[in-house]
Formats: structure tokens, C-alpha cells, sequence
């Protein structure tokens, strides 16, 4: 009879031992010694005190005990890269669970993360797709709550990085600070360059998130060896008029370079860009700015909504300079805009963040492509072809005349500057302020015509010859429309102003 009693007892008992605890045990017990009375056993009482001691062996592991990760953070790191970190939870455990699927596939997959690394590397990632995390914190055979979080699809390819929304316990964690990466990237290249960063100070960013775009631009300055005979880093700001902040031979030490950056004032305005890439064009990288010949000519701008002014000329006035252009969206910024501003190919050199406090994000791939294009380059010009013959120094266009005045147009001559030039560009704009506009056309033209002016207002003309590797200095004058004489404002009525 013992022998049937001991087979009741494994019997109730591997029902989910590991699952029992100790008022499990005491509703086992009672159970057992009802069993044992409808079989007339007097065993109730050992038969209580056998499956405490049963369950004793086997304890149910703790749930929830082991502390969650936080702070969930994506960086793209190149167009197959992405680089997922987070913050290590409290208290003991053994290491990480890291799941994550992808959309559209659903193809899910499952790796193990040592304790101190805190960050997974995925070196297959496809910015098409959207990636759905679940980070866990393991320690023997407990697991934490999961840490879960998104990152979204890209939009054709660009690197855009969406704000990361940590969701624990049902409550989500805001970050309004950049914070510094934990293992911040230095450019190693012997390569040096002329950087010069164009920033966005316009009213639509803010005076709090601009205290974001100068963490930005320390955080980016921290990476590059900057000296006097090494990497140069300049800085323009702009809204509706653009203004040197430092030439690129103002700071000769990285440490001086990052106080002036702490201590940029917010400008204000409007939103010119086409306006100050111009600006950049004229003033920032001229040997009197301390730009250097067969140095990398680095432009990288900062902006965080659309131009009011036309930004493809100017732009590629800058690529056909010579000068590698990376373009920064933030917020509202018009990504097609940035693709129009930036060299080729855009899937390096265009970069769009969601909001100011992400900027940290893209800090590191930013930079790590910034180095790799100055090493190309700086390779390119020691091997490259021979320089066109150019004048010493680049002389601008001579002897600016207008004519054929009327209420709507005039014309604009000049005399052909020396050396190869490749284009020429007019710039043209009322004198009392307003939208500049601009003509392009080719080394072998010598005028122009400008079209739908306002009538009776004094213009202001800049001719500027460019060259394969650089831009003359401009070539000044103004005109004044005249008066309408008509019922319509037409040439065909004003052919001249007398």
C-alpha cells in the first residue's frame, strides 16, 4: 500500500513542480491527506511534510527581478550598418537577450549579448526596412522585462534617424540632451582639410535647441585633429543675412575651436540658404579666409526647414568649386532640398534627423564619413590630373556696364576675366533688401539679360567668374529700372530709360 501511495505523490507533484510555492504546497498537503483518508491511509501528515520538502528542491524562479535595460539608442553608422546600444539595468545579472524583427519579411532573429558590451552592431541592416528590438537583461533563469523599441524605415535610402521612445513598464523616457558617445570616434587619417560649417540660425530653430546644435557641432569637431598645419574648421551663420562667426584661420587649437562653438550667439531671421551658400562660396574658402591650395575642401550644412531662396545654383556653384558638400536636415528641413545641395552620392553625404535631440545619432556616422572623404580626396589631389593653367591669383571679371533698361529687365556686360574660365555667375538683387536671384552661364558668354525686375528699383549686380577649382572674387555695380510708361509692364512699351 505504501508503494501505491508513493506513486500518488510524483504523480501530483510533477504537475509543474518547479511552478510550486509554499501555499501551493500547504493546498497539496490537504489534498494528499483527503486522498490518503478516502484510501484509509493514516500517511497524510508525512505525505505534507515529503512535498514541502519536494518543493524546497525546487524553488520557482522569480519573475520580474531582474532589473530592465533603458535608454535604447540607433545610430546608422554607414548605408549597411546600423549600431543599437543601451543603458545597463541595476542590480546583478549575467548578460543580454537581444531579439529583433524586420518589416515587411518578419524575419526574426535571436543573439546573445555579453554583460559589459551593452550594444549590438548589425552589419546586414537594410534602411528599407523597420527593425523592432526587444532587449532583455538575463541572469541564470531569469529574464527581465523586455526594453522594446523601433526603428523606422528610411525614406530613399537617406539616413534618417527617428527619435527612439523607451517603453518599460508602461512608461516612456524622454531625452532632450545630446549626450556624448561612450566611445567617441577619432579621425586617424594623416589627410588634412578646410571644414567649413554652415548653420541655420533662423527663429524656426529656437534658442533651446540651438544649445543642441552647438553640442552637435562639438561632439563634430571633437573628432578631427584640429592645428594650425592640420584639419582647419571655420563657421558662417545665416538666416536672412549671413555672417562669418570664425574664418579658418581664426583658430589654430581643437580646444579653441570648441569654446568659440559653446559660446555661438542664436543669429534669428528668416531662412535664406540659397543666400548663404552663396555667402560660403564668396567668403569662406578664400586664401585671406585661410583656405589652403591642394587641402579638401569640406562644406557641411545645418539647417532645419526649407529655403525661402533658391538653392541649386549656389550649391553647385560650391561643387563645381571644388568643394564636397554634406547637407543636415533637422526637423522640418525638405529633404529634397538636401538632396539637391549635397554631393553625390546622397546616401553619404545627406543626412535627416527627426528632431534636435537626436542629432547625436548621426554624430558618428557623420564624422566616419567626413574622414573616409578626406582621405579620397586628399589622395585625388596628390595623384590626380594637372591643374588647369590659372592665373596666380584669381581675378575677377572687369569693367561692369548695364544697358537695355527698362521698367522689367536690363542687360549686364562685362570683361572676360583671365585664365580657364568655366562659367560665370550673376547675382542680382534689390537694393532696399530682398530675394537674390541668380544666372549662370557659360566662360564664353560676356552678358546677360535679367528678367521680371520690379520696375523703378535700384539693383545690385555681382559677376563672379568660377574656374574648375575655385571662384573669383565678385565683380561689382547696380541699375535702376525705370518708371512704367504703360497700361502693362512690358519692354515692348519701355525698350529704354531716357
Amino acid at each position: 500500500m505504501v508503494t501505491v501511495v508513493l506513486r500518488v505523490v510524483p504523480s501530483i507533484f510533477c504537475r509543474d513542480v518547479c511552478a510550486l510555492c509554499v501555499m501551493e504546497t500547504l493546498t497539496v498537503c490537504r489534498a494528499l491527506q483527503s486522498a490518503a483518508s478516502r484510501m484509509h491511509f493514516s500517511v497524510g501528515l508525512s505525505l505534507c511534510l515529503l512535498g514541502f520538502a519536494l518543493v524546497s528542491l525546487f524553488p520557482q524562479p522569480a519573475r520580474g527581478q531582474v532589473s530592465s535595460p533603458r535608454r535604447f539608442r540607433a545610430k546608422i553608422q554607414s548605408p549597411t550598418k546600423l549600431h543599437v546600444s543601451w543603458k545597463e539595468p541595476k542590480g546583478q545579472f549575467d548578460g543580454y537577450k537581444v531579439l529583433y524583427t524586420t518589416e515587411p519579411g518578419g524575419e526574426q532573429k535571436d543573439t546573445e549579448v555579453l554583460k559589459q558590451e551593452a550594444k549590438l552592431l548589425i552589419e546586414d541592416y537594410d534602411p528599407s526596412k523597420e527593425y523592432s528590438f526587444e532587449i532583455i537583461a538575463v541572469s541564470g533563469g531569469q529574464q527581465s522585462k523586455p526594453l522594446q523599441a523601433k526603428h523606422e524605415a528610411q525614406q530613399s535610402g537617406v539616413a534618417m534617424v527617428q527619435s527612439q521612445k523607451r517603453q518599460d513598464s508602461g512608461t516612456r523616457e524622454e531625452n532632450n540632451e545630446i549626450s556624448e558617445a561612450e566611445d567617441e570616434f577619432m579621425c586617424k587619417t594623416p589627410a588634412i582639410a578646410d571644414i567649413v560649417i554652415l548653420v541655420d540660425g533662423s527663429w524656426s530653430i529656437g534658442r533651446i535647441n540651438f544649445r543642441l546644435v552647438r553640442t552637435f557641432l562639438e561632439n563634430l569637431v571633437k573628432a578631427f585633429s584640429v592645428e594650425f598645419d592640420k584639419t582647419r574648421i571655420g563657421l558662417a551663420q545665416y538666416s536672412g543675412d549671413p555672417r562669418i562667426e570664425w574664418h579658418l584661420n581664426t583658430h589654430t587649437t581643437k580646444a579653441s575651436v570648441i569654446d568659440a562653438v559653446k559660446n555661438l550667439p542664436y543669429k534669428g531671421g528668416n531662412t535664406l540658404t540659397g543666400l548663404a551658400l552663396t555667402f560660403m562660396l564668396e567668403n569662406s574658402f578664400k586664401p585671406e579666409s585661410g583656405s589652403r591650395p591642394g587641402v579638401p575642401k569640406i562644406g557641411i550644412l545645418i539647417t532645419d526647414g526649407k529655403s525661402q531662396d533658391d538653392v541649386i545654383p549656389p550649391a553647385q556653384s560650391l561643387r563645381e568649386a571644388g568643394i564636397e558638400l554634406f547637407a543636415i536636415g533637422v526637423k522640418n528641413a525638405d529633404e529634397n532640398e538636401l538632396k539637391a545641395i549635397a554631393s553625390p552620392p546622397e546616401d553619404i553625404h545627406v543626412y535627416n534627423v527627426a528632431d534636435f535631440s537626436v542629432m547625436s545619432d548621426i554624430v558618428e556616422g557623420l564624422t566616419k564619413t567626413v574622414c573616409d572623404r578626406v582621405d579620397v580626396l586628399d589622395k585625388t589631389l596628390k595623384v590626380g590630373r594637372e591643374p588647369d593653367p590659372q592665373p596666380t591669383s584669381v581675378e575677377p571679371p572687369r569693367d561692369l556696364v548695364t544697358s537695355e533698361i527698362t521698367a522689367r529687365t536690363f542687360r549686364v556686360r562685362w570683361t572676360h576675366a583671365s585664365g580657364q574660365v568655366e562659367k560665370y555667375r550673376v547675382v542680382y538683387y534689390p537694393a532696399s533688401g530682398g530675394r537674390p536671384e541668380e544666372k549662370v552661364v557659360q566662360g564664353t558668354e560676356n552678358s546677360v539679360q535679367l528678367n521680371y525686375l520690379n520696375s523703378l528699383t535700384e539693383y545690385q549686380v555681382a559677376v563672379f567668374a568660377v574656374y574648375r577649382s575655385s571662384a573669383s572674387e565678385a565683380l561689382r555695380g547696380s541699375a535702376t529700372t525705370c518708371e512704367s510708361i504703360c497700361g502693362e509692364d512690358t519692354g515692348e512699351c519701355c525698350r529704354e530709360c531716357g
